[in-house]
């Protein structure tokens, strides 16, 4: 009876423990509403702002894809955006590792960054240092809320 009880606890201890990792994953698709670029202290461009268009962003367990379209002023060219690859998250600390990109420079390429889920809000920052602090010459922040 104990070796019963004792199994019957390991196996809530797991399903629990299983069920938060779970929970901190982005997994699902999420609109951008807030997107900035920083150098020091200065706002270099910021949507909305001087940047308008929009974004969606879509993860699986291992794997993330996004697409979008945005207009830059003042020249308002129209751009579409898009990448993809897999990640690696451990606690907040997020790892995008690039495989397709719209800019050819970033594909192949590691990101390092933080990410938090607040409710159905989820905020990214990069590029973070191996601490996990936002590296401030020239980082970027963007905001997104899940899609229902």
């Amino acid at each position: 009876m104990k070796t019963v009880n004792f199994l019957f606890c390991l196996l809530i201890l797991l399903t629990l423990s299983g069920c938060k990792y779970k929970k901190n994953l982005p997994i699902g698709a999420w609109q951008l509403v807030y997107a900035k670029q920083m150098s020091g202290d200065s706002v270099v461009h910021e949507l909305p702002g001087d940047i308008s268009g929009s974004q969606i962003k879509i993860w699986s367990e291992k794997n993330f894809f996004f697409a979008g379209n945005k207009k830059t002023a003042p020249d308002s060219v129209s751009e579409d955006t898009y990448g993809a690859g897999s990640y690696k998250l451990v606690d907040n600390k997020y790892q995008e590792i690039v495989q397709y990109h719209f800019n050819k420079l970033a594909e192949h390429q590691i990101f390092n960054m933080i990410l938090e889920i607040k409710h159905d809000t989820l905020t990214q920052m990069w590029p973070v240092d191996q601490y996990g602090k936002v590296i401030p010459t020239n980082y970027y922040i963007e905001k997104y809320v899940r899609i229902k």
